[in-house]
């Protein structure tokens, strides 16, 4: 009886609330509320297993470790000072969710590398990681290079990858993505691919991609003189893990805990609301119909979360890069996204990212704001028979606003609880 009540939600609204103003039970609405939290849970479950973040090493926060001079891990060769300069550094800020924008993501000094006459200087960075470059971890080392001075490329630039100990490394031409005039008092971004599947590699000794512990950059010039060299955003890159992948408990109980939430808020704020109104409006009315009547109308909702479930079988996978992945949040809508109005202070090759994700995820984003309309338009009606059935003397009119007036605030008050603002 009670599950025929809340279908009829659908095809005969009008008998229905009028059966549950006049025998009202908390049953029916507790049933619609494990609907909805079980359906929108799953729905967002979904989302997250096909979203996958970048991971890097040293994690984001924490960028700037493989550039601080002071941190002791890094050697230099003979004549070679290393220091932080504050004047000169890669500066780079990226969005995070909730919190605005964080400035010096990769720190607010640069490693610089520093030698008088001299052909030959490297410095190398120990004790501080060991990377899984296998094919299950990183893919790729990103660093920022100036050459600040002589006023020419280096004749030979190397990378070099210790694996465990001393002679047993992988090594890697830098000379190529160096040379030529434009390079010289410029940031230069390398992004070098590793492991198994990378090409351009030498090795010695015996190393292995799935313990890299140390790294050294090696510079030789034609000739002596002064060199400097500042190097910048160095960390490793390239790993992607899902949200679930990475911790599938916290998301589900997370996940729970706010929908479980935006549901209750959603039932009270309208019943309250529509409450008071008619009170105002002095009519003598009863609490429990009203809330009643209001928690089984919003089997809409759960209605909603059945055509999301279904349109994630449109989501393909996506891989956000790691200046996007802190910023992801929620729309509106429960989408999982980034806010595209500040795309622009993101990476070219992270904005070239997004448009491809906006483009993948189009008719999926176009689903779920089509089912947000329809369902707060569907439940607005739903409001306004429940007013008529409440008071019949009212005109439709003026069932209609008092309808759409604790619609919109709900809708406000979620937006902003989603969001952040409104």
């Amino acid at each position: 009886m009670i599950i025929d009540d809340i279908l009829k939600v659908i095809y005969a609204p009008h008998k229905v609330f009028k059966s549950i103003v006049a025998n009202p039970k908390y049953l029916g609405a507790l049933i619609v509320l494990i609907l909805i939290i079980g359906l929108q849970v799953g729905f967002e479950y979904v989302q997250f297993s096909k979203t996958y973040p970048e991971q890097t090493t040293p994690l984001i926060g924490q960028l700037d470790a493989y550039t601080n001079a002071s941190s002791g891990n890094w050697r230099g060769s003979s004549g070679v000072a290393l220091t932080n300069n504050y004047d000169d550094y890669f500066n780079y800020t990226v969005y995070y969710a909730g919190y605005g924008y964080i400035p010096y993501i990769f720190g607010n000094s640069s490693l610089q590398i520093n030698s008088e006459n001299t052909d030959n200087i490297s410095a190398a960075i120990g004790n501080a990681f060991n990377v899984d470059c296998s094919p299950s971890g990183f893919q790729n080392l990103s660093m920022f290079i100036k050459l600040v001075q002589p006023q020419l490329a280096p004749q030979n630039a190397t990378l070099t990858l210790y694996s465990l100990g001393d002679t047993d490394f992988y090594q890697y031409d830098l000379t190529p993505s160096l040379s030529g005039g434009s390079t010289i008092g410029q940031w230069n971004n390398l992004t070098i691919p590793l492991g198994t599947n990378a090409t351009g590699w030498t090795s010695n000794g015996n190393p292995t991609w799935s313990n890299v512990t140390a790294l050294k950059l090696g510079f030789t010039y034609p000739s002596a003189s002064n060199v400097t060299i500042n190097v910048g955003a160095l960390f490793f890159r390239g790993h992607y893990v899902s949200f679930t992948e990475f911790d599938s408990s916290g998301v589900l109980a997370s996940l729970l805990e706010r929908f479980s939430l935006q549901f209750l808020l959603s039932w009270f704020l309208i019943s309250v609301i529509i409450f008071l109104m008619l009170r105002l409006l002095k009519s003598v009315i009863v609490w429990k119909p009203v809330f009643i009547a209001i928690g089984i109308s919003l089997f809409v909702m759960a209605i909603r979360a059945v055509i999301n479930l279904i349109a994630t079988l449109t989501l393909p996978a996506v891989y956000y890069p790691f200046d996007l992945s802190i910023g992801l949040g929620f729309n509106p809508y429960g989408l999982i996204s980034y806010p595209s109005q500040i795309i622009g202070m993101s990476l070219a090759e992270s904005q070239a990212t997004f448009n491809n994700i906006a483009a993948a995820t189009a008719i999926f984003g176009s689903i779920n704001l089509a089912t947000f309309v329809v369902a707060y338009v569907w439940l607005g009606g739903l409001c306004t028979i429940i007013l008529g059935t409440l008071r019949p003397d009212f005109s439709l009119l003026k069932r209609i606003a008092l309808s759409a007036i604790p619609i919109g605030i709900t809708i406000l008050v979620l937006i902003f609880l989603i969001t952040g603002f409104a």
